[in-house]
């Protein structure tokens, strides 16, 4: 049975963990992640603070920064392509995605994570949490909840994280090209699993994108 958790996550090594630490009243909330180069995972998140050019500032700071960019902004809110540093940085992406996670609400906000994701059984999870813990991330559990049945997928996310991923990478890398421009096999390297995983994370959403969008 999978499990449903919520937490809060405290460390200045997570992504972003600085500058929500300098700027206590700045929101984010991440709209997805993946990764085409495992050492650099990209995450868009939306910002809102009053002073855009002092978040900028605080951006080139941080460490767990690789590289930002401004995507787009309405009256209240800025999205944020990030590049995640490669050093120095807790890499809890790559560790939720090997366990099965599924992200689904990720808030930064007064120099914390809140964070709400679902795991495949609470196994998965504790090794999870005992991965953060020994990164020193301080962790604040709100709950832990049996996730069939309760607080099922959204209806505008029909993908689970790792599939998501591997469509994207996929996209991005000019699989669905012709000619093509790169190999499953390749796919399979970049995300540390094997050609069949991958090819079936593949099948399975292209399904479930042709389920929910033509049916």
């Amino acid at each position: 049975m999978s499990l449903l958790a919520g937490f809060e996550a405290i460390s200045p090594d997570l992504l972003l963990g600085q500058t929500l630490e300098s700027l206590p009243s700045l929101t984010l909330d991440v709209e997805r992640q993946y990764a085409l180069d495992p050492a650099h995972p990209i995450a868009f998140c939306w910002a809102r603070c009053r002073d855009l050019e002092r978040l900028e500032r605080t951006l080139d700071d941080d460490g767990t920064v690789d590289a930002y960019e401004r995507i787009t902004r309405s009256e209240e809110w800025t999205l944020y392509r990030i590049r995640r540093s490669d050093s120095g940085v807790v890499n809890a992406y790559r560790r939720w995605v090997a366990a099965g996670g599924e992200l689904l609400d990720c808030r930064g906000t007064d120099g914390r994570w809140v964070i709400e994701m679902r795991f495949p059984d609470r196994e998965s999870f504790t090794r999870y949490h005992e991965f953060l813990q020994d990164e020193d991330v301080e962790v604040r559990l709100h709950r832990l909840a049996a996730g069939d049945g309760a607080d099922h997928r959204r209806e505008s996310d029909p993908l689970t994280e790792s599939q998501r991923e591997a469509l994207v990478l996929a996209h991005e890398s000019g699989f669905y090209d012709i000619p093509r421009e790169t190999t499953l096999e390749t796919i399979a390297d970049a995300l540390e699993i094997s050609n069949q995983a991958v090819s079936e994370r593949l099948r399975r959403g292209q399904s479930r994108l042709i389920e929910h969008h033509l049916f």
